[in-house]
């Protein structure tokens, strides 16, 4: 595996950071629908931070990009107390979704870079919801399902987005860090 720059790195440490910003300011907005169907708004919000997971696997190709940008993010919750009921679990529900994209970033398929953009982010998404149902949840069936589609939902959302952020950027800085745009 080729090692991390340090203009990676540092693009690492940045998205974790505002996948974790992003997600408090949309959370008003998306806990008005989770409270009404009654399930836990973080499947509705994960979306929003999921999309800086994928936006990093995208932007830097190399394996462990995304579980790198979700364990950081899962450092900096634990370390400002955003998610200080989950204790330490917090690291793995928050780096399981980044395997889980960069599995399905990595892994050869034939289909075009928006599309595995948006299944990277519901197969982000759903991961995490999955953990975070079986660690501290444990929802019954009805609320357990509508999390997942709400989860699956937003996380396609989150990777749509950040496929329509990779195409503004400009060429210049995806050759600068290997964007898949050309090798898709």
């Amino acid at each position: 595996m080729k090692k991390l720059t340090l203009k990676e790195l540092i693009l690492i440490g940045n998205l974790a950071v505002l996948g974790l910003i992003c997600k408090p300011v949309f959370s008003p907005f998306f806990n008005l629908l989770t409270d009404f169907i009654r399930i836990p708004g973080g499947s509705a919000t994960a979306g929003i931070s999921i999309l800086f997971l994928v936006f990093a696997a995208v932007l830097i190709r190399k394996p462990a990009a995304g579980l790198l940008t979700g364990f950081v993010q899962g450092v900096c919750s634990l370390a400002t107390g955003i998610s200080a009921a989950a204790g330490v679990l917090v690291l793995l529900t928050y780096s399981i979704p980044g395997m889980v994209i960069d599995l399905i970033m990595h892994v050869p398929m034939k289909m075009n870079l928006k599309t595995r953009m948006m299944l990277a982010g519901s197969g982000g998404v759903l991961s995490g919801a999955a953990a975070t149902n079986i660690l501290y949840y444990r929802m019954a069936w009805i609320p357990f399902l509508l999390f997942y589609l709400v989860g699956i939902l937003s996380g396609a959302l989150g990777g749509y987005i950040a496929w329509q952020i990779l195409q503004r950027l400009p060429e210049s800085l995806k050759k600068g860090f290997g964007s898949y745009e050309k090798s898709n």
